[in-house]
């Protein structure tokens, strides 16, 4: 099912994620952390709440049901080969002098499964929290498909609240630092796959109600944007108990609201193909714009700017860089390995209870 509305969505958070470090290490704007801190939050969000509908999404919708134990290999595969040529590009990129990173951990994504986050190779939390909402929507989808609608509901947002309980007790108990401390550390992110998921029950069971409320949806979602965003720029993020405990839920609620309006817009057929493609490199882009910026600072490119106007221009030729080695890749080594796993792990089904509406 095509979506080009959330092909935009995710080109738009993806440009986030490069501005957002881009800006940080390139630009002297002199803006405070906190705005560069909350562009690169919301931007992995959406990457990481829309993954979780798509599969969801998939899941629920198929008939009969898929095998869970595929589902998750193919979405593990498509994610691991592709990090691995970029771990060791940045193993190659690591300084002598650098502490050496626990190599077993990177190659099983569980390097960020507890505090501390480790430095090397830092953005690749994000594709260990892909693999855990990998691992966690098909086994939910197959369990939910045995609910009634009102039944599934209270699965999901049992998962909700006890992952939210399991952060609150690591933040109380361990007084971790906002991002690398929380933000980054799978076992206080356990919520995260079920957004996604949450989203994906309603599109499937009341699709009809949810297209008529998108509208509402969409600007309870901008509320919450603006309170999420509030809270990044004038609250201390890692002294805040609250802030700590419960900005996730809501930047990432923020998101699931903003989904049935997103999902439900049309694009033309060539608008919707070249956005298609660009979302499609998002993955891509995500393993590669640091490496891009670790490459010219070990090259000694100067990696500063000294005024605003130099910067803008710095920051504007390092996005487009950024976006044409993620097309790149994408489409010269992601798309041949993608084929490649649409033929080893073609869909084979279970007998399960198939979704309709309850």
């Amino acid at each position: 099912m095509r979506m080009p509305g959330l092909d935009l969505l995710r080109i738009v958070a993806g440009v986030a994620l490069i501005v957002c470090h881009g800006g940080y290490w390139l630009a002297p704007f002199h803006l405070p952390d906190t705005l560069w801190m909350l562009l690169g939050h919301m931007g992995v969000e959406v990457f990481l709440v829309s993954f979780g509908f798509l599969l969801a999404e998939r899941a629920l919708r198929r008939t009969p049901a898929p095998s869970v134990r595929q589902d998750s290999l193919r979405s593990l595969v498509r994610l691991w080969p592709l990090y691995v040529v970029f771990l060791l590009c940045n193993l190659v990129l690591l300084p002598a002098d650098a502490e050496r990173p626990h190599l077993i951990a990177y190659l099983t994504l569980t390097q960020n499964l507890a505090w501390p986050h480790p430095r090397f190779f830092g953005e690749a939390w994000i594709v260990a929290a892909a693999a855990m909402v990998a691992l966690a929507v098909p086994i939910t989808c197959r369990m939910l498909r045995q609910q009634t609608f009102r039944s599934g509901l209270l699965v999901i947002f049992g998962l909700l609240v006890a992952g939210q309980a399991v952060r609150g007790l690591l933040v109380v108990l361990g007084e971790p630092p906002f991002d690398e401390g929380v933000r980054r550390i799978l076992i206080a992110r356990l919520d995260l796959p079920f957004y996604g998921v949450l989203v994906a029950w309603f599109w499937i069971h009341r699709y009809e109600a949810i297209m008529r409320w998108r509208g509402w949806l969409a600007v309870v979602s901008l509320c919450m944007l603006v309170a999420t965003s509030s809270i990044h720029l004038w609250v201390p993020l890692d002294t805040s108990l609250a802030a700590r405990i419960l900005l996730f839920p809501l930047g990432d609620f923020t998101w699931a609201a903003l989904l049935p309006w997103v999902c439900s817009m049309d694009a033309s057929r060539t608008m919707g193909r070249s956005a298609r493609v660009l979302a499609a490199s998002a993955y891509s882009g995500l393993l590669t714009h640091m490496t891009l910026l670790r490459l010219a600072d070990a090259k000694g490119l100067s990696m500063t700017a000294s005024e605003p106007a130099t910067g803008v221009l710095l920051l504007l030729s390092y996005a487009l860089l950024s976006i044409g080695v993620a097309l790149l890749v994408s489409l010269a080594l992601d798309r041949s390995l993608l084929d490649f796993l649409a033929r080893r792990f073609a869909p084979v089904a279970e007998h399960g209870v198939p979704v309709a509406e309850r």
